[in-house]
Formats: C-alpha cells, sequence, structure tokens
C-alpha cells in the first residue's frame, strides 16, 4: 500500500467535499474533484477558488501558491477518470446509507485495488457503508467537522475490517492536511464528538418538554458560563431537519430515547427547520438571534450538562470506543471547550457526580442519563485517566 499519498480524489463536491478539497490543495496535494453534474461540480470549485482567493487577501498563503493550488485541482464529471490516478478517495456525498453503499460499490470496483477509501459520515456505521465493497479493510472512516479549512479535528475510525495500515495511513495523511486526528477504534454511532453530545439533546429537551425552563432560558444558561453558542441556537443552525433524522438513526442504532421529542416533531412538520428557513426555536429572519443573558434558568446547573457528557464519554471509553485522553481533545476541538468532560469532572467528587446523574434520571425519566456502569464498577475512574 502506497504510504506516500500524493493524488486523492473527492466524491461529492457540496459543502463538505468542497471543503476537504480545498484542505487537501492546501496540503500540496492532486485533488480529482468529482460530482454527477457539471453544475454541482462548478459551484464546487468556485466555492474552492474563492476560499483560495480569501486566503490570499488575509496574507495567509501567497498568490502564487494560490495558482499552483488552483493548478492541481481537476474537476470531472467522470468517475473512472476521477479515480484512476487516486492513491486515496475521500466520499462526501449525503447522508443517506443506501446512496454511500451504492458509491462504495462503484468505488470498490473502479478504484486500484491498493487504493484506500474513505467515507465522510458523522454518525453512520463505516461496517455497513463498507459492506458494500469485497475489500473491506481498506475503508475507513474520516469525519471532518463544518467549517472543514478551519476546523482542525478529523475523526479517523475504524470499521469491522479496516486494517490497522489503513488506519495509519489515514492518520498520517490527516496530519499531512494540517489536521488534528483522533483515533476512534471503534465503530459505534457518533464516535465521538457526536456521541459525546447526543444525550445533551436528550436531557434539555426532557427540560422544556416538563416545562423547567424554555430553549431561551437554557440557551442563555449556556451562553452565561462562557459557551460560544447555546445547545437549541445550534440545532437552529444546523438545521432542525437534520437534527430529527440524526435522532432518528440514534434511536435505532443506541436506545429509543434518543428518538425525536414531540416539540422537535412540531417544528418539522411545520416546516421551521431553524435558520434554514428563517424560524425554527429562534427568529433568524434579522440575522443571528440575540439570546438575553438575563432570562437564564435557575432550574438546571452547568455542571449538570457537563456531568451528561462526562457520563457518555465514559461508556465511550467501557466500549472500548477511543482513549480518555482522545475524548478530551476531540471534545476540545469540535466543540471550542477550554477542557475535555473527564478532565471537567476531576474536580468533583464522582459520588457526587453520580448521585447527580441518578437524580436528573429519575426527575426527567430518562434511562440514558442513569451512571454508565464503568462508573459503578470502578470508584476511581476518573482517578485512573
Amino acid at each position: 500500500m502506497n504510504r506516500d499519498i500524493q493524488n486523492v480524489a473527492v466524491i461529492g463536491a457540496g459543502s463538505m467535499g468542497h471543503g476537504i478539497a480545498q484542505s487537501a490543495l492546501l496540503a500540496g496535494l492532486t485533488v480529482y474533484l468529482y460530482d454527477i453534474e457539471e453544475e454541482f461540480l462548478h459551484t464546487g470549485v468556485e466555492k474552492i477558488f474563492s476560499g483560495l482567493d480569501k486566503m490570499v487577501a488575509k496574507d495567509q498563503i501567497m498568490e502564487t501558491d494560490a495558482s499552483v493550488f488552483k493548478n492541481n485541482l481537476m474537476p470531472t464529471v467522470n468517475l473512472e477518470k476521477a479515480l484512476s490516478q487516486a492513491d486515496f478517495v475521500f466520499e462526501a456525498v449525503p447522508e443517506v446509507l443506501e446512496q454511500k453503499q451504492d458509491v462504495f460499490k462503484q468505488l470498490d470496483t473502479l478504484a486500484p485495488r491498493d487504493t484506500i477509501l474513505a467515507t465522510n459520515t458523522s454518525n453512520m456505521s463505516i461496517s455497513l457503508i463498507a459492506d458494500a465493497t469485497k475489500h473491506k479493510e481498506r475503508v475507513v472512516g474520516i469525519h471532518f467537522f463544518i467549517p472543514v479549512v478551519l476546523m482542525k479535528l478529523v475523526e479517523v475510525i475504524r470499521g469491522d475490517d479496516t486494517s490497522e495500515e489503513v488506519m495509519k495511513v489515514a492518520y498520517d495523511l490527516c496530519l499531512k492536511m494540517n489536521k488534528i486526528p483522533v483515533r476512534v477504534e471503534k465503530d459505534r454511532p457518533g464516535f465521538i464528538v457526536n456521541r459525546v453530545n447526543g444525550p445533551i439533546r436528550v436531557f434539555l429537551s426532557a427540560v422544556v418538554e416538563l416545562g423547567l425552563a424554555e430553549p431561551e432560558e437554557i440557551d442563555a444558561l449556556m451562553r452565561y458560563n462562557g459557551l460560544p453558542i447555546g445547545h437549541f441556537e445550534l440545532s437552529d443552525y444546523i438545521g432542525l431537519d437534520v437534527v430529527y433524522f440524526s435522532a432518528e438513526y440514534r434511536k435505532q442504532a443506541l436506545h429509543s430515547e434518543y428518538g425525536p421529542n414531540q416539540i422537535l416533531l412540531d417544528k418539522v412538520n411545520a416546516k421551521e427547520l431553524g435558520r434554514k428557513t428563517g424560524k425554527g426555536f429562534y427568529d433568524w429572519s434579522n440575522g443571528k438571534p440575540m439570546i438575553d443573558l438575563e432570562k437564564r434558568t435557575d432550574k438546571i446547573n452547568i455542571e449538570d450538562i457537563e456531568f451528561v457528557k462526562f457520563n457518555e464519554a465514559a461508556r465511550l471509553v467501557e466500549e472500548g470506543v477511543a482513549k480518555p485522553k482522545d475524548i478530551d481533545k476531540a471534545m476540545m476541538l469540535g466543540t471550542g471547550y477550554k477542557e475535555g468532560p473527564i478532565t471537567y469532572v476531576k474536580r468533583f467528587k464522582l459520588e457526587d457526580v453520580m448521585n447527580r446523574l441518578e437524580q436528573l434520571s429519575y426527575q426527567l425519566n430518562r434511562e440514558i442519563i442513569k451512571p454508565a456502569q464503568i462508573l459503578k464498577d470502578n470508584p476511581d475512574f476518573v482517578l485512573d485517566i
């Protein structure tokens, strides 16, 4: 297998694809950018060129370098051409399992035998995507974060059959692309960042459903405590339809309590999808909503949110998904927090944390908030890290 990656193919020129392509160009790689229609491809190329021009204007790169990068971009609507020279392929098509499997079936047939095939997905099973291929050992997950060019974190995910050599090559390529990769050793829904954040939606939605606090009151609490964005504002920004489909997937893959709650269902049915439609939990018609910090709730505290995240992080350790230091690193890089959830909890007694989780689980009637088994079995869990 070629470990000196020089040529990559990016399949899909959308918001993720063109960002991955630009990052690869900045690393000095030759990039074959593919999409099914010239219109989509042209839009992707324009965004890449615009991104490079902005970097020149900000003195982040030289104009001569930008010209070289642009010349290293090879846009095409011919999939076989895009793959013929590729040492490494990034798939960046929409988050629809059947669509990704169809793409990987084609990649497995058309790409050279030693080409590594990577799927960019935030939730979906790497192993199920790899099932569409005959050579599952060369399929790996690489989860970039939006905006791709700016965000340093990349989760490198091992599927059930991914070889260690493929994991190492993928990890090293991310380093070459000026990213900070973390290894995800087991293919579980949400991987690290989205998995740790997942119970927060269940927890905070239950607080709202029980009438304990309104979305703005919760977001005001989070912003007041220094977080860059509140939970419901972030949901609006992502798109409530995206949040809905993610909830449905986690309901099937993890636990029924991850399913869409009634408030989210009502918003989606009303086509109030957040920023993209101008209205969701907030009114976006005049730009970014203003959160009144004076409205912050006192029905929960910021520690509750951190404890729920810590609990899920502990489950990842229990399941062998990732090492504690990688979980904390991913959470810091992926969310902008100053410290990860495991490090955060070191200032508290573990017994007090577990008691609070039990209280919240009982009060909100949510099983997934109960303390992870590893915490019950190992009272020195935090101290051992």
